[in-house]
């Protein structure tokens, strides 16, 4: 259903000087309205009253358009000060506000801003622009393209102005344009989103996004959803939200190169964002991982070969594989681990054996250090390695307020050293990250950011 609000002033319906529609019944024409809300002040209501001329051309341009027009009057008989503007801001946003609750999910809005006084159009403009109402509204140019005549008699003869409507003469050209501003609302609404954006703040992005009018979001709002879901790690519905008219913004593809790669965007976002702590906590899972996979693609060794499950189903070392030697190697897992534990502990009176428990980074770096030969990769291990430990108790179990300077006093490197040496670690899996990957959520940011100002740029014909 088609349904229009409209105030109405002197040329409704009809122009009693040229003969042309008035804006009201020239809506009612060219938008195929089928229920119309007519606000009358007092001068109207007074018109209307005497010979119900608004209702008249309705009933007539139904008629001839073979259908049923449906009008409501909203009397307001007691306004006078037509030309005062803050009385009309509240009687009509409380008129359109239920207009709009009581729309259904395929009813059209159309608000007319031509007729009744200045104060009233700019009521109207000001309201959309602070609600910015799923509506449409409508200004309907003069037949001259030049300010209204107003020429009334006291009593007109309605039939044959009917008769001699010059819109029949001339073939119904429609005056009618659509004024598609974005409201002041909207923009700082979309400013505020892109600032969320570029802070990595997704969620806070999509709340400010949900609160607007679907019509206004409906270029970038799934995409939001994607993002959020991203910086959750939630992959599956990152693909589950995919659209053909969305944007791909996931580089890697694969299943266990990309939940490590989206894992450390995320650590390298908690360093851009300075939540330090939430980027130490998330250092060990990393570390661990991505020195089994380097130990596997460089050192031809896969640790799953030697581990085993306990009774929670977490997985360990096998006490009994790892006392096998290598292949291709006089030595075993055990007797490289323990070597280089007795080393590092070589200035202790006692040194017990290592304990072969979970799977810990520390065992995982000794042997990176005797299976692979490449000096560049043991250091960037070992610094890695000595980081997370100096840090992962401070970060795990006491409540501190870590600054970059704090970090690097007591682990020798910056957050962004260290998400460097994160990175270098990624050169040297089988994963072929490519060194633009890395601002694979600055480009999606880049993109939201355009699809938002596209199609704010898409609406505005003012």
């Amino acid at each position: 259903m088609n349904i229009l609000f409209s105030p109405l002033g002197g040329n409704d319906p009809i122009s009693e000087t040229n003969l042309y529609d008035g804006s009201m019944l020239h809506i009612c024409r060219h938008y195929d309205i089928d229920k119309v809300y007519l606000y009358m002040t007092k001068e109207i209501w007074k018109n209307h009253k005497k010979d119900n001329r608004y209702e008249f051309f309705i009933d007539r341009l139904a008629k001839q358009k073979g259908k049923k027009i449906e009008y409501i009057t909203i009397e307001d008989s007691e306004l006078e000060r037509v030309q005062e503007y803050d009385q009309f801001f509240f009687r009509f946003e409380g008129i359109i506000d239920k207009i709009m609750r009581e729309k259904g999910e395929d009813d059209n809005i159309f608000i007319n801003i031509s007729s009744g006084t200045p104060a009233m159009k700019n009521a109207l403009v000001i309201l959309q622009d602070l609600k910015d109402y799923d509506c449409k509204f409508i200004q309907v140019a003069t037949p001259m393209k030049a300010m209204n005549k107003n020429e009334h008699s006291d009593n007109p003869d309605w039939e044959l102005l009917w008769e001699l409507n010059a819109e029949l003469e001339k073939d119904g050209e429609n005056r009618c344009t659509e004024n598609k501003c974005p409201s002041l609302s909207r923009l700082r609404q979309e400013e505020i989103i892109k600032k969320h954006i570029d802070e990595y703040d997704y969620r806070a992005a999509l709340l400010v996004a949900r609160g607007m009018e679907k019509h206004s979001t409906k270029n970038y709002i799934d995409e939001l959803v994607r993002a959020v879901n991203r910086y959750n790690l939630n992959m599956k519905k990152v693909d589950n939200f995919y659209k053909k008219d969305g944007f791909d913004f996931t580089p890697v593809k694969a299943g266990d190169a990309r939940k490590l790669f989206e894992y450390a965007l995320w650590l390298g976002i908690k360093v851009k964002r300075e939540e330090h702590i939430d980027f130490l906590r998330g250092i060990t899972p990393i570390v661990v991982e991505i020195f089994e996979i380097v130990l596997k693609s460089r050192g031809k060794l896969d640790i799953n070969n030697y581990c085993t499950k306990n009774n929670y189903g977490v997985r360990v070392w096998d006490k009994v594989k790892v006392t096998n030697n290598l292949p291709t190697k006089d030595i075993s897992i055990k007797d490289i681990v323990n070597k280089e534990y007795q080393l590092k502990h070589s200035d202790s009176e006692k040194v017990e054996e290592f304990r072969f428990g979970m799977i810990y980074s520390e065992a995982l770096l000794y042997l990176i250090k005797n299976l692979i030969d490449d000096a560049v990769l043991v250091e960037t291990a070992y610094n890695i390695r000595s980081v997370e430990e100096k840090v992962r108790n401070l970060a795990a179990h006491d409540i501190v307020s870590l600054e970059s300077n704090d970090i690097k006093m007591r682990t020798g490197f910056t957050p962004v050293q260290i998400m460097d040496m994160i990175k270098r670690l990624f050169s040297y899996t089988n994963f072929s990250i490519k060194s633009e990957y890395w601002n694979s959520y600055e480009d999606m940011n880049e993109e939201l950011k355009r699809r938002i100002s596209e199609h704010r740029e898409e609406d505005i014909s003012c």
